[in-house]
């Protein structure tokens, strides 16, 4: 039987019977062994191909092995149809081990299966573990990269957000924009290099919770307002239930900034962009993108969700890497969820984000939050002076929270007992001692063992952020700093009595 189940199997397969005849063989069987490997030839047939000088040993090798475990596994030689000669490593079992027979619907017994024979190439395999390596190193090296683009940029992105919330002359916010937008934009592309190689090797960071899907769409909506407005596109929320999913909040924000934008950059000027947030049933829903654009034929759409695919968008000058749409397939797998895509040309894409719901309870309780803030004092150990002020001023200005900088490890424990602090900030490199070194110190202490955590890294392996939780971060904040996601994630702790020890509000 030729073109059967496993050609799937990225080995070449043999199945013989109790009479060591061939019955059975996939293609890949059948390209490697040529005329040996016909249906209804004996074992003999296949030896043939063996390599001269490894014929006795196999012969002499097989049924041993086969009568002491029911299986044989080795290094064979076989010649192919042309001659040349090739390394295999290969495993023979038998179907039936135990030589036991089993009867049949109508109580008859049948006779034993026989046995399987499975091969692959040692130079194919030698070959992907190469592959694997170079894959690695070339992870390793892209993580190394962005870590050390993303320290000057923390300092850039920073700054400007700062100067963003002042009142300014308008030349000079024009002047601030320009430097958000290209930072953002550098930022972005750092993002979709570094992230494209954690989905690869399976590495995604997720930090899963309660998130209100609403609250986050029209977020995102708001922030592409502008490059809305520049193509006169209108944009509305329908349906726009308000409901909650677990999943990972910036994550989310990632995907639905690719789906709204690109709706936005490849939409008809002067068109309509609809986003819908609707249930699905009890434990689903979908977040719904639609655009009245040209659309995509169906081998576009064939096309759409590979890497660096642009359908040729690169043509048009519109700005893009073509990563975004594969990047967000896969974040939303991570997540528990699927993301489609629907279109016709001339009227049209759609794309569907469908995603775990969570309880209505969930979303009550999440509506009951008090948005009062009660003062605080936070201590922030970190040897970068420009990472003290960012977070200092951004503290101080927007949740009026009293913030204390120490530049080194050492005194961070007398700066906890003097200050007592709700929260401590911590630089993941220190000059005396890393993240983890100083969270054990602090947990160790019980001035300092229940004051909640939060550690600033530029390291974005998803395995380092573990390090620094299991540690006892509370959490592991990417740098460059979102200044507003920061301040709002603070500020939901700080109005958290039982998280913080703050006193609960009458």
């Amino acid at each position: 039987m030729r073109g059967n189940l496993f050609d799937w199997l990225g080995d070449a397969v043999l199945r013989f019977d109790h009479d060591g005849h061939l019955i059975a063989a996939n293609s890949l069987a059948f390209e490697l062994l040529g005329s040996s490997c016909e249906l209804g030839n004996s074992w003999e047939a296949l030896i043939s191909t063996v390599a001269p000088g490894a014929t006795e040993q196999i012969r002499a090798a097989v049924p041993f092995a086969m009568g002491e475990a029911g299986f044989w596994r080795g290094q064979i030689t076989l010649h192919d149809p042309a001659g040349h000669g090739e390394v295999f490593t290969a495993v023979l079992a038998a179907d039936n081990p135990n030589g036991e027979t089993e009867r049949d619907e109508k109580g008859r017994y049948e006779t034993p299966p026989g046995y399987l024979l499975i091969f692959r190439s040692l130079a194919e395999t030698r070959r992907r573990e190469s592959a694997e390596r170079e894959l690695t190193a070339r992870d390793e090296f892209v993580a190394h990269l962005g870590h050390e683009l993303r320290t000057p940029l923390n300092a850039v992105l920073g700054f400007a957000q700062l100067l963003e919330l002042e009142e300014l002359p308008r030349d000079q916010r024009d002047g601030i924009e320009r430097i958000l937008t290209a930072g953002r934009h550098m930022q972005a592309l750092l993002d979709d290099v570094l992230d494209l190689a954690r989905v690869r090797t399976g590495g995604v960071d997720l930090d899963v919770g309660p998130v209100r899907v609403l609250e986050v769409v029209r977020g995102v909506v708001d922030l592409i307002q502008p490059l809305a407005d520049k193509r006169g596109i209108r944009r509305y929320i329908e349906p726009a239930e308000d409901l909650v999913a677990m999943l990972d909040r910036r994550r989310l924000w990632q995907v639905l900034l690719n789906l709204i934008g690109n709706g936005v950059k490849y939409g008809r000027e002067g068109g309509t962009l609809r986003v819908g947030v609707s249930s699905l049933g009890a434990d689903r829903l979908r977040i719904e993108v639609s655009d009245d654009g040209p659309g995509m034929e169906p081998d576009q759409l064939d096309r759409l969700f590979r890497p660096f695919e642009r359908l040729g968008a690169e043509r048009t000058g519109v700005e893009g890497t073509g990563l975004g749409l594969a990047l967000s397939r896969a974040l939303t797998a991570a997540m528990g969820g699927t993301l489609s895509a629907s279109s016709k040309l001339g009227s049209g894409s759609t794309f569907a984000l469908d995603l775990e719901a969570a309880g209505s309870g969930l979303l009550a309780e999440l509506a009951g939050e008090d948005p009062k803030i009660t003062s605080a004092v936070v201590l922030h150990v970190s040897a970068d002076p420009d990472a003290r002020a960012l977070v200092a001023q951004a503290l101080r200005s927007r949740l009026a929270i009293d913030v204390i900088s120490v530049a080194r490890a050492a005194v961070a424990l007398d700066a906890v007992q003097r200050s007592q602090p709700s929260l401590v900030i911590i630089d993941a490199e220190l000059p005396d001692a890393v993240g983890t070194e100083l969270l054990h110190r602090l947990n160790g202490n019980p001035f300092s063992a229940l004051v909640p955590k939060i550690v600033l890294s530029t390291d974005v392996d998803p395995r380092v952020h573990l390090r620094l939780r299991a540690a006892g971060a509370h959490q592991v904040v990417q740098l460059p700093l979102d200044v507003r996601g920061f301040v709002e994630m603070v500020g939901e702790l700080i109005r958290r009595p039982g998280l913080l020890g703050a006193e609960p509000e009458n």
